[in-house]
C-alpha cells in the first residue's frame, strides 16, 4: 500500500510538537516541585522554631514551678498545714511567677485522693485528678477556651521527705507567654495556629495568629514538647502562576522555537517534494528517450539517494538501446515486432545448448496465435500486424529479462527459458497464460479475443543437436492443435508425449 509522502511529514510533525510540548510541562512540573520542595523546607524550619520557643517557655514555667515544689516546708504544708497556710504560701509562690493567674496546693492521700479542691473549676479539678492517677507529670492543658478565664494548667508533684508525692502545685497562666514565642516566630503573610485535642479526639484551635494562607502554600505540623498540643504553620508563599513574572518571556520563546520548527519543516516538506517532482520528471524523459532508442548522457537529479539508482537503470537502458541496434545492424531483429527474428533464435538456441552440460538445461515453448489468419481476412492486414505488435509486446512485459524471446515468423513465437528445467518452465507457462492480457485492441473500435496454443519441451543429456529440442517443442504444439487449441501441451523427453486430455493450462 503506497503511503502519503505529506502524511509521513505530519506524523514525524505531530510527533516532534507532542514531544516537546511533554518535555516543556514536565520541566515545568520538575521546576514546580522544586520550588515547593523550597517553600516546605522554608516551612519547615519556621514551624520547628516557632515550637522550640513555645517549648522553651513551658520548659522554663514547669522548671520554676519544680523549684518551688522542692523549697523546704512545702511538702509539711501539703501534709499538716492550714488552709491559711497553704494559702499564704500560694500567695508567695504567685509574686514570684509570671503571667500566672492562679496558683494552689493540692494535698493528697496515699491512694491518690485529692483533698483541699476547693477555688478549682471542674476542668482544673479533671486535670489534676488524671494526673494523679496517670502517676506521673501531666502535660499542659488549656482550659475555659474562648472564655475571658482562658488559661492553661502546668502541674508537679510535691514530693514528701520519702520522696513520695504529697500533693501537688498547680498554677495557671495566660497565653501571653506562648503567644509571645509563637508572635516571634510568625513571618509575615504566614499562619501559625496552636491547636489541642478535645475530649471528641477533634484538634481544637487555641491560637490562631496571621491570616489564613492560600490553600497552595506549604503547610508543616509539629508536636510541641511532651505536651498533647501541636503547632501548625502554613506559609504565605504560593509559586508564581506559569505565565507570571518573566515566564511570560520563556514561554514565549519556546513558542517562537515551536513556530521556527514548524517552519522549518514545512520548508523541508516542500523542498523533498520539489526535489522528487523533479526526479520523477527525469526517469519520465529517460524512458521516452529509451523508447525512441536514444539515452542521453546526464539527466539532472535533485535527490542524492536516487542517483545510484537512476545510474543503473540509465546503464541498463543504454546497454538495451545499444543491444537492440545491434541486433538491428545484425539483421537479427523483426521489424514488425522488434523482438528476435529467427536468425537470432537459432544463434541462442545454439550457445544454450552447448552451454547447458555446465549451466543446466533449458527449455523451449512454441506458440502459434489463434485464428490468425481470419483476423487478416476480415479486418485486413494492418489488423494482423497490429495483432503481431500487440502479442509481442504483451510477451515483452511477462517474459523474464533474461528469457530469449523472437518472432519465427507470421503468427509463430518463440520462448526460450534459459537455464530452466521442465518443472520451471511449466510454472513459468501458466503464469504467462494467467498473465497475458484476454483481448488485444486491433484498430479503433475493434478488439480481438486473445488466445494462443503451446508446444513446451526442455533440453536433455541425450540430445546431440539443438534441434532436438525445437523438434519436440513442435510436436507438442502440434499435438495441442489437434486438441482443440488454446492449450499448451508438455514433450517431456524422458517420458515422451502426453496424452490429449494431459493439458497444464487452459
Amino acid at each position: 500500500m503506497a503511503r502519503s509522502l505529506t502524511r509521513i511529514h505530519f506524523q514525524v510533525l505531530l510527533t516532534l510538537l507532542l514531544c516537546l510540548a511533554a518535555a516543556g510541562y514536565a520541566g515545568y512540573l520538575a521546576v514546580r516541585d522544586l520550588q515547593q520542595s523550597s517553600y516546605q523546607q522554608k516551612a519547615a524550619q519556621t514551624a520547628r522554631a516557632a515550637s522550640d520557643r513555645v517549648t522553651e517557655v513551658l520548659a522554663q514555667q514547669r522548671q520554676a514551678l519544680e523549684k518551688l515544689a522542692h523549697q523546704p516546708g512545702v511538702a509539711g504544708l501539703l501534709s499538716h498545714g492550714t488552709p491559711a497556710d497553704r494559702e499564704r504560701k500560694t500567695d508567695e509562690f504567685k509574686s514570684i511567677l509570671a503571667n500566672e493567674t492562679a496558683v494552689y496546693l493540692i494535698p493528697r492521700n496515699s491512694d491518690g485522693t485529692l483533698l483541699s479542691t476547693e477555688g478549682l473549676d471542674p476542668a482544673c479539678l479533671d486535670f489534676l485528678r488524671r494526673a494523679s492517677v496517670a502517676g506521673a507529670p501531666a502535660a499542659p492543658e488549656f482550659h475555659a477556651i474562648g472564655t475571658a478565664a482562658e488559661h492553661y494548667d502546668i502541674a508537679v508533684t510535691v514530693p514528701d521527705e520519702n520522696r513520695k508525692p504529697a500533693g501537688y502545685l498547680l498554677a495557671s497562666f495566660t497565653r501571653a507567654p506562648l503567644l509571645s514565642g509563637i508572635e516571634k516566630s510568625l513571618p509575615p503573610g504566614g499562619y501559625m495556629e496552636l491547636q489541642q485535642p478535645s475530649a471528641d479526639d477533634q484538634s481544637q484551635a487555641v491560637i490562631a495568629l496571621g491570616q489564613v494562607a492560600n490553600a497552595q502554600g506549604a503547610s508543616v505540623a509539629s508536636a510541641l514538647g511532651d505536651s498533647h498540643w501541636t503547632l501548625l504553620y502554613q506559609s504565605g508563599d504560593v509559586p508564581p502562576a506559569i505565565f507570571a513574572g518573566n515566564r511570560i518571556y520563556y514561554v514565549g520563546f519556546i513558542l517562537f522555537i515551536l513556530l521556527v520548527i514548524v517552519v522549518v519543516l514545512f520548508r523541508l516538506y516542500r523542498q523533498t517534494i520539489s526535489a522528487v517532482r523533479h526526479d520523477i520528471r527525469s526517469l519520465i524523459r529517460m524512458f521516452r528517450d529509451l523508447r525512441e532508442g536514444s539515452v542521453r548522457v546526464d539527466y539532472p537529479m535533485a535527490l542524492r539517494e536516487f542517483s545510484e539508482i537512476f545510474d543503473y537503470l540509465r546503464d541498463r537502458g543504454q546497454k538495451l538501446v545499444e543491444e537492440k541496434q545491434k541486433l538491428k545492424d545484425m539483421g537479427l531483429m523483426d521489424h514488425l515486432s522488434q523482438l528476435g527474428n529467427r536468425r537470432h533464435f537459432e544463434e541462442r538456441l545454439k550457445e544454450l545448448f552447448e552451454a547447458s552440460k555446465a549451466n543446466g538445461p533449458s527449455s523451449v515453448l512454441m506458440i502459434d496465435m489463434d485464428h490468425f489468419k481470419k483476423v487478416n481476412d476480415v479486418h485486413g492486414h494492418d489488423a494482423g500486424d497490429a495483432l503481431i505488435v500487440g502479442f509481442a509486446n504483451a510477451l515483452r512485459k511477462v517474459v523474464r529479462q533474461n528469457d530469449v524471446l523472437a518472432r519465427l515468423g507470421g503468427d509463430e513465437f518463440c520462448i526460450i527459458y534459459t537455464y530452466a528445467p521442465l518443472q520451471t518452465a511449466k510454472n513459468l507457462v501458466e503464469r504467462l497464460r494467467r498473465q497475458l492480457p484476454r483481448e488485444i485492441s486491433l484498430t479503433k473500435g475493434v478488439m480481438h479475443q486473445l488466445r494462443w496454443t503451446g508446444g513446451l519441451s526442455a533440453m536433455h543429456d541425450k540430445d546431440t543437436k539443438p534441434d532436438d529440442v525445437l523438434w519436440r517443442a513442435d510436436q507438442a504444439l502440434l499435438q495441442a492443435k489437434e486438441a482443440g487449441r488454446n492449450v499448451t501441451k508438455v514433450y517431456d523427453p524422458t517420458a515422451g508425449l502426453p496424452e490429449k486430455k494431459r493439458v497444464i493450462v487452459s
